[in-house]
């Protein structure tokens, strides 16, 4: 499986930001995932709008089924037009959860190759956030949510977000 860091040039040849941004944690040398199930995570579930990367991005997490979660995940360009997608589980793996992602270019090529994914371990769960291994996401009240990722050398690339409203996507928040 491919590790964040050889998305590196990939993200940060889009922009990426390494402002103040919601705490990233990894696994301390010889880590294991705690025990978790896919209910401990459930406060992620949502439809989320806002900013990260310089443009709007939009994320939407679905309740979980099988237990998985499933979420997509949309960046958009600072002109328009979408610069890449998200395709990941949230699921339950040998006792504790790992979040898997597979990302898009716009025509629905694959960046990473068939059978491979990027991986990220459950690291933590406290309160309404979640640690995965390099990536963070968190509930904040009942209309806030906030992810990281650390994406290298180059630091973290945060997402500020709120509840999108009934039809709201970036597409509609573009619109004069």
């Amino acid at each position: 499986m491919l590790r964040v860091s050889t998305l590196v040039f990939a993200l940060f040849s889009c922009g990426a930001a390494t402002a103040a941004s919601p705490e990233v944690r990894t696994f301390q040398e010889n880590g294991a995932p705690p025990p978790a199930t896919i209910t401990d995570v459930a406060f992620l579930t949502g439809h989320w709008i806002g900013e990260g990367l310089g443009a709007c991005a939009e994320e939407v997490m679905s309740e979980s089924a099988g237990g998985q979660i499933m979420g997509i995940f949309r960046q958009m360009k600072p002109e328009g037009g979408v610069r890449f997608y998200e395709f990941y589980t949230i699921a339950e793996h040998e006792g504790s959860l790992v979040l898997r992602i597979k990302h898009f270019n716009p025509d629905m090529t694959g960046w990473e190759e068939k059978n491979e994914m990027v991986a990220f371990p459950l690291v933590a769960i406290e309160g309404t956030t979640a640690y995965f291994d390099g990536l963070t996401f968190s509930r904040i009240g009942k209309k806030g949510f906030a992810s990281a990722v650390n994406i290298g050398e180059q630091g973290v690339a945060s997402f500020d977000m709120r509840a999108a409203k009934h039809d709201e996507s970036c597409a509609s928040a573009a619109r004069p």
